[in-house]
């Protein structure tokens, strides 16, 4: 399942942007792209960014914060 990391003003359109791609979780591995570098750097630097965030995953299934770091806290992360 790929998830996707939209900010405010982007669209369905920007999903395709590497920026954009949190990652990939197969079989409870999950493979980070620059997106959850990106989620990595607001939760540390810009907290106040966090309320325009919103998480979507291929199936369009939105999740909030919240439920995508209590998701990924269950995986395993595969580094380059």
């Amino acid at each position: 399942m790929i998830y996707y990391l939209l900010l405010s003003g982007d669209t369905e359109k920007d999903l395709m942007n590497e920026t954009n791609i949190l990652g990939e979780e197969s079989f409870s591995v999950f493979y980070p792209s620059l997106g959850f570098n990106m989620l990595h750097k607001i939760i540390n630097t810009k907290p106040e960014l966090l309320e325009s965030i919103s998480i979507k995953d291929e199936k369009n299934k939105s999740y909030t914060i919240t439920e995508f770091l209590d998701l990924f806290n269950k995986w395993r992360i595969k580094k380059a």
